[in-house]
């Protein structure tokens, strides 16, 4: 059978509550995984994942046919209930990207990624739910755990495919009104509160791992913002925006990706920034940093895109700085967020700071 994928037309739950067997009947009929004469009697839904993503609400779905069969088990995905969070995704427009990337982008980019039975998203483009196949058949990684070298190395592989497919491609232009560049004014202007929301729970819960040159980087973080903006600006292609062991399920060297909500237009050595400084421990990384650095250089040439060395150099030291922000934003709700979760921006931030440090990447700064 094909696949289709699903939207409004068959009703969009606003909540777990509301999948029940016959919507889900009406969304694997539309995606073409039953047929016609195949039913779904029975739904269980079970939270999965809790407090893996910052962003989203994850259950696993197992639902009972009648007349054939269809997917033993499958994903369902919602909006974060949590304030904080939820007020940074509708503010920054990240659950609209998702929408478009699986139904629009997905089957035009060389990645793997889910197969998606239905993704909607209501009108004001908040309240959106997405269901995909069940990747627990292939391997993961713990985001705490880290990455091992070989995850690492087909990540790279694959963030360069991708990078190089989308390279100053023409149609950025016509994506460009959902996945918005790195340079833009709700960056610009939104992101400062967000960091400094989160800057002084951030010092309180993981100051062992500040140095005090990174609490004056923190401290004045919202004035470097447009240079990191800018540097980390071009030359534009398509980027997952977060890119880190949680949303990357491996088969060997192959490599499904999930969670397109913060895909935008930027250079693509973010991504690589950000993936090295979140996801791999830096005992694994140290001595081989500039290995890093070749294999994607490497691979954005075997796939037709040629950078120099030394610019990318640039870019990945100020967008490793750039991506502090990544664990400090989620802090202003430490209290309330799952122990998994507070591991989880803990974590970030000291991997981050870590990689700060070790990349001297401040010295890319003029004015620092």
């Amino acid at each position: 059978m094909g696949n289709n994928i699903a939207g409004s037309e068959v009703g969009q739950p606003r909540s777990i509550d509301a999948v029940d067997a016959a919507w889900l009947t009406a969304v694997l009929h539309t995606s073409g995984a039953i047929d016609a004469a195949t039913e779904v009697t029975e739904v269980t839904n079970e939270p999965f994942a809790v407090g893996a993503g910052l962003l989203s609400l994850l259950y696993r779905a197992q639902p009972t046919y009648s007349g054939g069969d269809g997917p033993g088990s499958l994903i369902v995905k919602f909006p974060t209930t949590m304030p904080t969070q939820r007020g940074i995704a509708d503010a920054l427009g990240f659950y609209p990207r998702e929408i478009r990337f699986y139904r629009e982008v997905a089957p035009r980019t060389p990645l793997g990624t889910p197969l998606v039975h239905a993704a909607m998203i209501a009108d004001d483009c908040t309240d959106f739910v997405v269901v995909m196949e069940d990747l627990s058949h292939r391997e993961t990684t713990d985001q705490r755990v880290g990455a091992s070298w070989e995850q690492t190395l087909a990540s790279i592989d694959a963030m360069a495919r991708l990078h190089a497919q989308w390279h100053e491609h023409p149609d950025l232009a016509d994506l460009a009104d959902t996945f918005p560049p790195m340079l833009n004014p709700s960056y610009l202007h939104g992101l400062p509160p967000m960091f400094a929301a989160g800057w002084p729970n951030a010092q309180l819960h993981g100051g062992d791992v500040l140095t005090p040159e990174l609490v004056l980087f923190g401290d004045r973080y919202g004035d470097h913002l447009e240079f990191m903006l800018t540097t980390s600006n071009t030359p534009a292609t398509l980027i997952h925006g977060d890119w880190r062991l949680d949303n990357l399920f491996f088969d060997g060297h192959d490599l499904t990706v999930i969670d397109f909500q913060i895909s935008g237009l930027a250079s693509g050595v973010y991504d690589l920034a950000y993936f090295v400084s979140q996801s791999i421990d830096p005992d694994v990384r140290a001595g081989r940093e500039d290995e890093l650095i070749d294999r994607y250089v490497a691979q954005l040439a075997a796939n037709g895109v040629v950078r120099d060395r030394d610019e990318v150099v640039h870019q990945f030291k100020v967008a490793v700085a750039q991506c502090f922000i990544y664990g400090v934003a989620n802090f202003p709700a430490y209290d309330e967020l799952p122990e998994r979760s507070q591991d989880l921006v803990k974590l970030l931030l000291g991997r981050s700071a870590r990689a700060i440090t070790d990349f001297d990447a401040l010295r890319a700064f003029p004015e620092l």
